[in-house]
């Protein structure tokens, strides 16, 4: 299966690394790229965009900030998104921003 996780952050770097033991591969990218370094070093490979990141995923996690970055990242990666990958998004995000 083929992975892309879009946010390293506390939350977002304990799931790739559980994802690495049980899946294999992983494609990550953060807003702050030496936030990938400790994963890429773990097995997983850095994307340069979000774009970048999902353009061959089945499976696209998200574990943003908030609302507003979960809307920027979406915007930057829908355009790359395979017609059959399934968008997972682990971002602590209001009900009106889960909705949309």
């Amino acid at each position: 299966m083929r992975i892309a996780f879009l946010g390293a952050g506390l939350l977002g770097s304990g799931f790739v690394h559980h994802l690495l033991t049980t899946t294999g591969g992983v494609t990550v990218w953060n807003r702050t790229a030496s936030r990938t370094e400790p994963l890429v070093a773990a097995g997983a490979r850095a994307a340069a965009s979000p774009a970048d990141a999902v353009a061959d995923a089945e499976r696209i996690h998200l574990c943003l900030r908030d609302d507003d970055a979960v809307d920027s990242v979406l915007a930057a990666l829908l355009p790359a998104v395979p017609a059959d990958a399934v968008i997972i998004d682990h971002t602590t995000t209001s009900a009106d921003g889960a909705a949309a």
